[in-house]
């Protein structure tokens, strides 16, 4: 790529080239500088699409929360996950942990997180037999021996 000096300086030197008639060098000057331009343009998109990356980055960290084993996205106090730590920590992505009996399962890299007891929705304990049996049957009756 051109200086900024040559950019700066290019377009007089081109003007004067065409009011001296060298009409070709004018003509190949002012072609290397819209190539020059052309690539400022692309690099300046690109930074543009950079910053507005880091920009989403940054703001989505700030509504990733840590639970000290798996991370969980608060957004308009509504708390949305749970998320995978490693796959956030090692690769940025935000994957949805898939939840067993007892545990959460991460997709991606298989990683396990236990459900705290406490969240735990335990089954509600069978009754049946407690409430419609009012004897007690013996295991093992005992035979009289003839």
């Amino acid at each position: 790529m051109f200086s900024t000096v040559f950019q700066a300086t290019g377009f007089k030197r081109a003007l004067d080239l065409c009011k001296e008639g060298k009409n070709d060098e004018a003509e190949a000057l002012q072609k290397s500088l819209q190539d020059e331009f052309l690539a400022v343009c692309e690099e300046n998109e690109a930074l543009k699409t950079q910053l507005s990356e880091v920009a989403d980055i940054l703001d989505l960290a700030e509504k990733v929360q840590f639970d000290g084993q798996k991370y969980w996205l608060v957004d308009d106090n509504e708390r949305k996950g749970p998320f995978c730590q490693v796959c956030y920590d090692r690769d940025g992505l935000l994957i949805h942990l898939h939840e067993h009996d007892n545990h959460w399962e991460c997709q991606s890299c298989r990683g396990l997180y236990m459900i705290p007891r406490d969240t735990i929705s335990k089954p509600k304990k069978k009754t049946f037999l407690r409430t419609t049996l009012k004897k007690t049957i013996p295991l093992f009756l005992e035979q009289e021996m003839s």
